[in-house]
């Protein structure tokens, strides 16, 4: 998953940032599998996506609290 600034991510509508979100989990979940098999490279992956999905969620609550 690319790195997007949270201006970014605020700028984007809810049909798009929960387009993200899920394509995120389902990164997780792929990443989480590698790690079991002990095949992922780059084990800072779970972390950083992990992160993003809170943001998704952190923005996707501050949008619905404001409308």
């Amino acid at each position: 998953m690319v790195k997007t600034s949270i201006a970014e991510l605020r700028g984007l509508g809810e049909v798009e940032l929960r387009s993200r979100l899920a394509q995120a989990q389902q990164d997780l979940e792929k990443a989480r599998l590698k790690a079991r098999q002990g095949s992922l490279e780059q084990p800072h992956q779970i972390r950083s996506t992990r992160r993003d999905i809170a943001r998704f969620f952190t923005i996707l609550n501050t949008k619905g609290r404001s409308a």
